[in-house]
């Protein structure tokens, strides 16, 4: 949207509240195996420069400084914040942005639950499994990490889970956890199971982090919302929704 908009001829500030730009984008390319996902960054953040973008970093926007700048339009690009299924437990459930990040630190037996079937959960599990962790990837769908066809990475991904002993667990739902005791629905039976584990790593969507939005939208200025601070989606949908509102400015 930034650069978009700049390439059109308006003056176009971009707020960072980290010390870099990036956001989830950055923190996926951290991930085992996902370096080149980084290009995203070097590549909007190189088209940012070209347009003439002012970058601000760590910079936390709020309604005051949004009324200092005093900006003809506003854009929000705040991202989504993790969110816990219902039945996680504090300390034994964490979330996989907490583990890429360094903010959780999972050991021993450790249960991967993905209900987004791409690349969050392999690469975790990936990660765990190289720190020495005993990881099941579990998941309510018919094949693990089923999108990853998409990217042509499913072949070598199960490639690898073999080699690292990664156990891969389909059609299962997680419907409860008490202490290490996590209940499992096998959906297709209703058979119920269990697994004793050490820690569970939650692969689910997140939620928007739109605390501005109702803050700014009825004010004096069009505000706009755009990739996961709309709706938490894919980076094609984030990239394609920026350049559509850049274009209408």
């Amino acid at each position: 949207a930034a650069a978009t908009a700049a390439a059109r001829g308006h003056r176009v500030v971009l707020c960072e509240r980290a010390p870099t730009t990036g956001g989830a984008v950055l923190l996926a390319a951290a991930a085992p195996g996902r370096a080149e996902f980084g290009n995203v960054v070097r590549d909007l953040s190189g088209e940012c420069r070209a347009a003439g973008v002012e970058v601000r970093t760590g910079v936390e926007v709020d309604v005051a400084l949004v009324e200092r700048e005093d900006p003809d339009v506003v854009v929000l690009a705040t991202g989504a914040r993790p969110r816990l299924p219902g039945w996680a437990v504090p300390g034994l459930v964490v979330d996989v942005r907490d583990v890429l990040s360094g903010a959780a630190h999972p050991e021993g037996r450790v249960l991967v639950y993905d209900e987004l079937g791409f690349h969050q959960a392999p690469a975790v599990a990936e990660l765990l499994a190289a720190r020495g962790c005993r990881v099941e990837i579990m998941t309510p769908a018919l094949v693990v990490a089923q999108d990853l066809g998409a990217t042509l990475d499913a072949e070598l991904f199960h490639h690898r889970a073999h080699a690292a002993g990664i156990r891969l667990t389909t059609g299962r739902l997680v419907t409860g956890v008490d202490g290490g005791r996590v209940t499992v629905l096998h959906h297709p039976t209703g058979a119920i199971e269990e697994r004793w584990v050490d820690a569970v790593v939650g692969v689910v969507a997140p939620e928007p982090d739109d605390a501005l939005w109702p803050l700014l939208r009825d004010g004096p200025r069009p505000v706009h919302r755009i990739g996961d601070c709309l709706a938490p989606r894919r980076v094609p949908s984030a990239v394609v929704e920026g350049d559509r509102i850049g274009s209408g400015l």
